[in-house]
């Protein structure tokens, strides 16, 4: 029921225009769990103080949290495959945190932070931690004990617990069933579902092809772990993480399309919004929406980026960080062509990825690729920082405290 918290944190965040709180809500709802508060100490029978939140998502002695997620890694994650990547790069161990709660009022207009709040506390805290799940239930496995985390495969069966959450309907047909808008879901389940429809990348059966993958690899793994089948279960690993690494990709390169000045009928169209070469603080709010969103799905996929290609990361990061001087200042083409020439790296291919389109066609050069392209050396070298900006280029997100040691990762 994490989802319910989300749900209540989207909420607030979509206050920004009229509510003078709506960050302090959200951030409550993100820190302490959401359910209102409790009037009387230890109401929601796990010990909430008075004036505290009743939660949605309870543990047997606490209130289960996003923020719990977004913090978890050192304590949990240190060992797996995922989380040391990430913490690697943005040198900073809560960095979903860290994105979370920056403050960023001097940086980008409410509707900006609004969306990165959201995106952030989903496709970056709960992301991990539903990964966080699946690793840790396979290494359960290899260890020779299943039963590690209480029953038998545990851990796994809450990594789909936190993939789909309370929402989302019974079956893969319900679920992809759009005269219930609600049984999507608030949480990744629900992010593939709108991925999938923006990038013709749906199932014949009625969900994403991301969702139907990813429910067969948890169902397989889940019997795979029970038989105590490990290299089956990481088989299925794979396959989630794949799976759950396709919407990140198509949310990047849709919000860089949309946050491209050059590009017609885009959210910042230089023509009509007048929004080149001006901040997340001057551009049109449709402009700084899509900025921001880009940013957030950006962020959630750096470090992979990263490990495949440094200079892509950097390309990427340049483009669409959000406290930079303008949107997208190589333009979306360079972006799309160094995401591309990373699939391989992360496992997926230009079909999975599809194109971004509406109901009327693909957007312009947004098609999908046919051949995973070589690494556009010559397109990046014209478009990387400047040595003299990298030093600063992490304090653009996280702050001076990590600036120094992220920088060295973007050389």
């Amino acid at each position: 029921m994490i989802d319910l918290d989300m749900a209540e944190l989207e909420t607030f965040a979509g206050g920004y225009a009229t509510s003078t709180t709506w960050r302090t809500d959200a951030l409550f709802v993100y820190e302490n769990g959401g359910n209102g508060k409790c009037t009387t100490a230890g109401e929601n029978g796990v010990g909430c103080a008075v004036g505290g939140a009743k939660g949605n998502s309870l543990k047997s002695s606490s209130v289960r949290t996003i923020k719990g997620f977004a913090t978890a890694g050192d304590a949990k994650m240190l060992n797996w495959d995922m989380f040391p990547k990430y913490k690697a790069y943005w040198n900073d161990a809560n960095y979903a945190d860290t994105f979370i709660t920056k403050d960023y009022s001097a940086i980008s207009k409410d509707k900006g932070t609004a969306e990165l709040i959201k995106k952030g506390a989903n496709y970056q805290a709960v992301w991990m931690y539903v990964l966080h799940e699946f690793e840790d239930a396979v290494a359960d496995c290899t260890k020779g004990d299943i039963t590690a985390n209480d029953d038998a495969v545990h851990a796994w069966d809450e990594g789909w617990a936190f993939y789909a959450g309370s929402l989302v309907a019974e079956s893969l047909a319900d679920a992809a069933s759009s005269s219930t808008a609600s049984a999507e879901g608030t949480l990744l389940w629900e992010l593939a579902e709108k991925r999938g429809g923006d990038f013709g990348t749906m199932h014949s059966s009625g969900p994403s092809n991301a969702n139907v993958a990813a429910q067969a690899a948890a169902i397989a793994g889940r019997d795979a772990l029970q038989d105590a089948t490990c290299t089956a279960g990481t088989t299925s690993l794979a396959t989630l993480t794949k799976q759950m690494t396709i919407p990140l990709i198509q949310g990047t390169i849709k919000y860089a399309w949309k946050a491209d000045p050059a590009k017609s009928g885009s959210s910042c169209d230089a023509t009509t919004a007048q929004t080149a070469g001006k901040t997340a603080m001057l551009a049109s709010d449709d402009c700084v929406k899509s900025w921001a969103e880009g940013w957030a799905f950006a962020a959630a996929l750096l470090p992979q980026l990263h490990q495949c290609n440094a200079d892509v990361a950097a390309v990427v990061r340049q483009n669409l960080d959000i406290a930079a001087a303008e949107p997208m200042s190589c333009g979306f083409d360079t972006v799309k062509t160094a995401i591309e020439s990373c699939y391989t790296s992360m496992g997926v291919t230009c079909t999975d990825i599809g194109a971004f389109q509406s109901s009327t066609g693909v957007y312009a050069g947004a098609d999908a690729c046919t051949a995973i392209p070589a690494t556009p050396t010559a397109k990046l070298a014209t478009c990387l920082p400047a040595a003299s900006d990298d030093a600063t280029a992490p304090a653009l997100a996280l702050g001076a405290a990590a600036a120094a040691a992220g920088a060295a990762l973007l050389l």
